[in-house]
């Protein structure tokens, strides 16, 4: 080799794992070229690493042994490419960054805080509604200490989870009594596999509708193993289809709220009471009502309470979207059915635990105690007057140099998102600027301490302030700032 050392250690070293260039940014590569007759290598130790001010502040976030795999397999994959090229050289320092990176990358995954700023007020992807702050402290106690989720105090036993709950749920929806399952998907097919296992479920052609995930009402039917009987066309249905379709091996009617799309045109269809009142009594029909709107409205479409008014026997929704709780599927409607859904072994496989149903719990009473101006999260937010939004984004942007040289506040429409009100647009405002290269710059948006989710349209990237509580204005503000430094835009 020509560098005065030992034949076996000149051994040693060509047996050695080489670095490959392509596994490295190229600023490392610059600065790690050195051939191995020039500069020798030293393995860094794994402990070494993980010592390293840069790489501790990561334990919080992912846990040290997950730190740890991810080094391991950073110094690995290296190991593997160095063997294959024996011309590069890296510094302890160099793989001190690239596994940084790496682990940077990681600490996206686990759930964190980011900052909704995509024009959807009830982003599935985001959590869907927050929960407000106030039931979140109430809420505290009930679950870092004991509590009595199935204990009944009064008479010293054992009790039935969510009982007052159901109580509350029965008070707030007109209902004769309410049950609560982990989402609205496991709702409807407890409905199902209770009373329609192996039986007929009559379901309109146009509401056989798919939603987010892949979650399809033709498929949950086939696996509750109920037998789907599709009437009508995919823009009307009539109510000569309901009764001719009826059999005696009929065990329901299942409507479904088309919540996330639309059908316009010449278009029609049967009122939940007129469908009620012109079929036999023992026919049970159930609602899937999905959205979770009691204020009735903001919305063209019938919901909760008119369902339960019109006589609809059982009615399903979810708990996070426009009830604007947390997750669960909430089934309100007759006694005699709801006992009957009660019973079912699976039952127990859906239910909530202790922090969803005090969520829930606290969260009913709220809003039976401020009946005329309570308003959820998503009422809130679309009761607005626009120009107090559009002040919103004045405020983010007066703090930033040159403001008006690189951002602009437009006029834009937002939607409710979450599968509640489709098709449903209302005029607020965002701020708008133009990167030099879209991809990085949402990726430099998404990687700050709390990413910040934004809306692509065409060459723009467009902040919707609606969303964005006002304790985090000052932080966008000063992220707005940093893309302006980082020569962004």
């Amino acid at each position: 080799m020509g560098t005065g050392v030992s034949r076996a250690l000149q051994k040693r070293w060509m047996s050695k794992r080489h670095w490959q260039v392509q596994l490295l940014p190229l600023p490392i590569i610059k600065r790690a070229c050195y051939k191995m007759s020039e500069k020798t290598f030293n393995l860094i130790q794994v402990n070494t690493i993980l010592e390293n001010e840069n790489i501790k502040k990561y334990f919080n976030t992912l846990s040290r042994p997950i730190v740890t795999d991810i080094i391991r397999s950073t110094l690995n994959k290296l190991r593997e490419n160095y063997k294959k090229n024996k011309n590069f050289y890296i510094s302890k320092e160099d793989i001190i960054i690239l596994c940084e990176k790496n682990i940077k990358k990681k600490s996206n995954l686990p759930i964190k805080k980011t900052i909704n700023a995509t024009g959807t007020i009830m982003h599935t992807n985001l959590g869907r509604s927050p929960i407000d702050e106030d039931i979140w402290d109430n809420v505290r106690d009930i679950n870092i200490y004991s509590n009595n989720l199935e204990y009944n105090i009064n008479d010293e036993g054992r009790g039935i989870r969510g009982e007052f709950l159901y109580t509350l749920l029965s008070k707030l929806t007109g209902a004769e009594d309410a049950l609560v399952v982990n989402n609205n998907a496991a709702a409807l097919f407890l409905i199902l596999k209770t009373f329609a296992t192996d039986k007929e479920v009559i379901v309109s052609r146009g509401e056989q509708v798919q939603v987010g995930g892949g979650f399809r009402i033709p498929d949950i039917l086939r696996e509750s193993t109920a037998k789907l009987v599709e009437i009508g066309t995919t823009n009307i249905v009539n109510i000569k289809d309901y009764q001719n379709a009826i059999t005696e091996n009929t065990a329901l009617i299942l409507k479904v709220h088309t919540s996330n799309f639309r059908i316009r045109g010449f278009v029609k269809s049967l009122t939940l009471k007129e469908l009620r009142e012109n079929i036999d009594k023992n026919i049970p029909i159930v609602y899937d009502e999905g959205a979770g709107i009691l204020d009735e409205r903001i919305s063209e479409d019938e919901h909760i309470k008119s369902a339960i008014k019109a006589g609809i026997d059982l009615v399903c929704f979810s708990g996070d979207k426009m009830f604007s709780s947390v997750q669960a599927g909430i089934i309100v409607g007759k006694k005699e059915y709801i006992e009957k859904i009660y019973k079912n072994p699976l039952m127990r496989a859906f239910r909530c635990g202790k922090t969803v149903l005090s969520i829930l719990e606290k969260y009913a009473i709220k809003r039976l105690n401020s009946t005329n101006t309570f308003k959820g999260y998503s009422e809130r937010l679309l009761s607005i007057n626009p120009d107090v939004i559009k002040t919103k984004c004045e405020n983010i942007l007066k703090n930033i140099k040159n403001a008006q040289k690189y951002f602009s506040i437009v006029e834009e429409e937002i939607e409710t998102g979450g599968g509640a009100m489709a098709d449903v647009y209302f005029k607020s405002y965002a701020i708008r600027f133009q990167p030099k290269d879209i991809k990085k710059t949402i990726t430099f948006m998404h990687n700050l301490d709390i990413p910040i989710i934004t809306k692509v349209k065409k060459e723009f990237i467009l902040i919707y302030t609606i969303t964005i509580f006002d304790n985090d204005l000052d932080y966008v503000s000063k992220s707005l700032q940093s893309i302006i430094d980082n020569n962004l835009i």
